[in-house]
């Protein structure tokens, strides 16, 4: 038997119901998008092996402005999603919530963010929004559609 607590990068969570391989295949694919004149572009590999392996880039009048590498893996019986903005030290956010199209994750110990979420409202438009773990509190967010279309190099 697996011991009732699970203990992530120092937040002890309660066991989650079993993992299943599928949940999170609708996030894989490359999405982007464009808001002003920040080109933003997020791909996820499908989830094989208990593990799904993500980048994300921002790039700006053909600059790069950010990047971060992220991992959702398998854990103990419960997807967590392991952020590393610019490459740095990696925060842990548990999953909290999952269902058909949409995960949050959680880790009420961070400054910020508390919560990531991500969401997909049909199958070539992926949502996601990182929050201070209110739905009306400080956030930001992002809408990307499915293999669109690079800004010309400048």
């Amino acid at each position: 038997m697996k011991p009732s607590v699970l203990c992530v990068a120092g937040l002890l969570l309660a066991p989650a119901s079993g993992v299943h391989a599928g949940e999170l295949e609708w996030l894989a694919g490359h999405w982007c998008g464009q808001r002003g004149k920040t080109f933003s572009e997020e791909t996820w590999m499908a989830p094989r092996g208990g593990l799904l392996v993500g980048m994300h880039r921002d790039t700006r009048e053909g600059k790069a402005i950010g990047f971060e590498f992220m991992r959702i893996a398998q854990q103990e019986e419960r997807w967590v999603f392991l952020a590393q903005p610019g490459g740095g030290a990696v925060t842990a956010f548990p999953a909290e919530h999952m269902a058909r199209d949409r995960v949050v994750f959680a880790n009420p110990a961070h400054d910020f963010p508390k919560r990531v979420i991500y969401s997909r409202p049909d199958a070539d438009t992926l949502h996601a929004r990182v929050d201070d773990g209110r739905d009306d509190g400080k956030a930001m967010e992002w809408t990307w559609r499915r293999d669109c279309v690079a800004p010309p190099r400048e």
